[in-house]
């Protein structure tokens, strides 16, 4: 076949193929045209074409985190590059495979006032696991080498423990069209062995002894991929095992994942039980709540962190011991060997609590006038059985703590760095992937910033928009930090104003516009219902009102 005389390129897209790696997301460039030819010409490899890089990138993240497995994306030289930083820098905290491969000018063009260059190799090195500089080889065997082990060495390092993201940078010199019959490579790649970590019988024995001398243990879950086995691993954990666990975690079980709705109906007495556990065992990845780690972070408790995180996770001020394993190995190795202490409770108390704030929260809602907090009240408990769900960053990921998603088959949120940017990208993404009804629950301004996702022209019909437009950053005026500034409203709320209908009519969404509960609950069974395009859900709900409604909900007595 005729493909790219370049040969880096042609041997990046029979690496990604050998190792496994189908799916790539690339951008429009001219200096990366030989490289999209190279993939394109691949069999083997689905390319998904994304405008924008910096949505391009979190489309990607979205298809890695639904696949479990490394995905890579493509772009041209100069800023394109740098678009790819904020999903790369999300990828980073949360664990998740990407090979970003950027082309470039050649070495000696570099601020020699070449159009589209900049300093690229190492420019996102604060971001990835590794940069990987590919220079022009010219038919150099010695250079051809180098450049297919660095090759390598990146896609191996994406996807070993933990993993993450990696920049390959590769230089490509004019002319850029030219092509050559691929039927004389034959590439070689190594294999990477990884060898199975297993924690030793003794290790196991002394962690559980212990553990059995404590007489309260707390298990706190962040954010993390489903795991099977891992649900049922905790739900046979003693009783005075409490399992605290938010709706990203994916754990399903007798657990306690309406975290702040608990701390706000709990009694004082009931805090100084619960709330002073002997030992904390962290899982996963950072907390939505502030309330529970405020309230840990002063009280005398001794934190275990489990997971690879490749340093010493001090969440709760209170490190004790890293445990450098997954979560799934040390449940597992440890768990068979804890007793049950007699007549323990700690459990079923915690249970007892989320069930009353459970109940509180629903019926608070029932009688709460037309707010965020009822739209998506209602919302949620209308999600379709197996859906999946994303949530933004912001209010949306705080009202599902509250409320729960028990009828999603996942839920997911750009918690890495908690940032607003790429939260639709992701949630398309992982639609592609998956191939199942997906949908992202967002707010307006998170919504407006991510505009670009709504361009692509491969968006699943099963794709789902919910937008909580309650004219800007709503969040902002329930925090403590900044709902009395008098800066609030036009400099941090900002007032978004967000044409969905237009946007909805412009790139071929079904539009539905909810003003008010009855009007939400009559539109909900055809949003959610399947059709022949994706659809948007417009909830315009007050901002004063929706302020003073969460606010009332966890002050007022």
């Amino acid at each position: 076949m005729q493909t790219t005389d370049k040969y880096s390129c042609r041997f990046m897209a029979q690496a990604l193929k050998h190792y496994g790696i189908t799916r790539v997301v690339v951008s429009p460039g001219s200096r990366n045209a030989p490289l999209i030819v190279a993939l394109a010409r691949t069999q083997g490899l689905e390319c998904t074409v994304v405008v924008d890089e910096r949505s391009a990138a979190f489309v990607a993240l979205g298809m890695a985190v639904e696949s479990h497995g490394p995905v890579a994306l493509a772009c041209t030289s100069g800023s394109a590059a740098l678009n790819y930083a904020p999903a790369l820098a999300e990828a980073f905290y949360r664990q998740v495979p990407l090979i970003a491969i950027t082309a470039d000018r050649p070495e000696e063009w570099i601020d020699q006032d070449d159009g589209q260059t900049i300093r690229q190799a190492g420019a996102l090195d604060a971001v990835v696991k590794g940069s990987f500089n590919i220079p022009p080889d010219h038919g150099a065997e010695p250079l051809r080498r180098m450049g297919r082990r660095r090759i390598c060495d990146a896609i191996a390092l994406a996807g070993s423990e933990p993993c993450g993201p990696v920049h390959v940078n590769i230089q490509i010199d004019e002319p850029i069209n030219g092509t050559c019959d691929d039927s004389s490579d034959c590439f070689t790649f190594p294999s990477f062995v990884a060898t199975e970590r297993i924690m030793s019988a003794t290790t196991a024995q002394s962690l559980a002894e212990e553990l059995d001398k404590a007489s309260r243990v707390m298990v706190l879950a962040g954010f993390m991929p489903g795991h099977n086995g891992l649900s049922e691993s905790l739900a046979q954990l003693p009783p005075h095992w409490a399992v605290l666990c938010e709706e990203q975690s994916n754990l399903r079980g007798p657990f306690v994942g309406n975290i702040d709705a608990s701390l706000r109906f709990m009694e004082a007495a009931e805090k100084e039980s619960l709330l002073s556990p002997d030992i904390v065992v962290t899982i996963g990845g950072s907390l939505t709540s502030r309330m529970i780690k405020a309230e840990l972070r002063g009280r005398n408790i001794r934190h275990w962190h489990v997971g690879l995180s490749g340093g010493s996770v001090d969440s709760l001020l209170h490190l004790e011991k890293n445990i450098a394993c997954t979560t799934h190995e040390f449940f597992e190795a440890v768990a068979p060997r804890l007793h049950t202490q007699p007549e323990a409770r700690y459990r079923n108390n915690w249970l007892a609590v989320s069930e009353r704030a459970r109940k509180a929260t629903t019926d608070f809602m029932n009688e709460a006038p037309w707010s965020d907090f009822s739209a998506m009240g209602c919302l949620l408990a209308s999600l379709p059985s197996g859906i999946h769900l994303h949530l933004s960053n912001g209010t949306a990921v705080r009202y599902a703590q509250l409320f729960g998603c028990s009828g999603a088959a996942s839920v997911e949120c750009n918690r890495g760095v908690s940032g607003i940017d790429g939260c639709t990208s992701t949630a398309l993404g992982a639609a592609i992937a998956a191939g199942k009804p997906t949908l992202i629950v967002s707010g307006d301004m998170c919504a407006q910033y991510d505009m670009a996702a709504l361009a692509m022209s491969s968006i699943p019909d099963t794709f789902r928009i919910a937008v909580l437009n309650n004219s800007g950053g709503g969040i902002f005026r329930f925090i403590k930090a900044t709902r009395d500034m008098p800066e609030l409203e036009h400099y941090l709320a900002a007032d978004v104003r967000l044409p969905l209908k237009e946007l909805a009519d412009g790139f071929g969404f079904d539009y539905y516009e909810a003003h008010d509960k009855s009007s939400l609950e009559k539109m909900l069974p055809a949003f959610f219902s399947p059709g022949c395009r994706p659809a948007i859900l417009n909830m315009i709900t007050p901002a004063e009102t929706s302020a003073q409604i969460i606010k009332d909900y966890f002050y007022r007595k």
